[in-house]
């Protein structure tokens, strides 16, 4: 039964979500808070399966959640709730530690949708984050033609360029993809992939992501 800590910005979101919850069978309202500060020490003793939370807190943005989460020893997974997929906080916080969204409609479908797509191993993803995480990796887009190729959901080889662990050549070429606005049914369709399988590839460049922070932070710790 997956365990849900709600962390909302107020008491009616609060509500939302947790009316949203009672109509999913078989899941848990594990804890529930409206500020950061309350809920760490909540969700550290509690220790639910993911957290779903606002980008912003009374108390601050989500960044500064994700950031602790990273140094627990066992850690939920963080889905964030946001109102619109073009906010520009939301590859901050996935960069952070996040490790999904979803867009919060008001009526607590989003978040049904996304945690059910979380816990399922599958995230989603806009083509400003994947321009971002491109960038972030000093990677540029693969040419159309060659991204779209159905060998190239296959390619393993890294190209990372000494980040690690870095991506590899399939993610690069699917990041690509996103970028150029391709949604999730066209490039399935090129790649003869079905499209949970391409969710399942999005949610571990997040890993990548995360990945990535703790290899630069253990090189400026060295360097110190």
């Amino acid at each position: 039964m997956p365990r849900v800590f709600l962390l909302r910005r107020c008491a009616s979101t609060l509500q939302t979500g947790s009316n949203a919850l009672a109509r999913m069978p078989g899941w848990q309202l594990n804890g529930m808070a409206t500020t950061i500060s309350e809920a760490c020490s909540a969700i550290r003793q509690q220790r639910p399966d993911i957290v779903a939370c606002d980008l912003n807190l009374p108390d601050g943005r989500i960044d500064r959640l994700a950031q602790e989460c990273q140094l627990w020893p066992e850690r939920s997974q963080l889905l964030l709730l946001a109102d619109s997929a073009d906010d520009l906080h939301l590859f901050d916080a996935l960069r952070w530690g996040a490790n999904a969204y979803c867009i919060e409609t008001g009526n607590g479908e989003g978040l049904i949708k996304g945690l059910r797509r979380l816990a399922a191993g599958r995230a989603a993803m806009t083509p400003l984050i994947a321009q971002q995480t491109l960038a972030l990796f000093g990677l540029g887009r693969s040419r159309m033609a060659e991204a779209q190729a159905s060998s190239a959901a296959r390619d393993i080889s890294d190209v990372s360029g000494g980040l690690a662990p870095g991506l590899l050549k399939a993610e690069q070429h699917l990041l690509s993809l996103v970028a150029h606005g391709l949604l999730s049914p066209e490039i399935c369709a090129h790649w003869d992939l079905q499209e949970s399988e391409l969710e399942r590839r999005l949610l571990a460049i997040y890993g990548r992501l995360h990945a990535l922070l703790k290899h630069t932070q253990s090189d400026d710790r060295i360097s110190a």
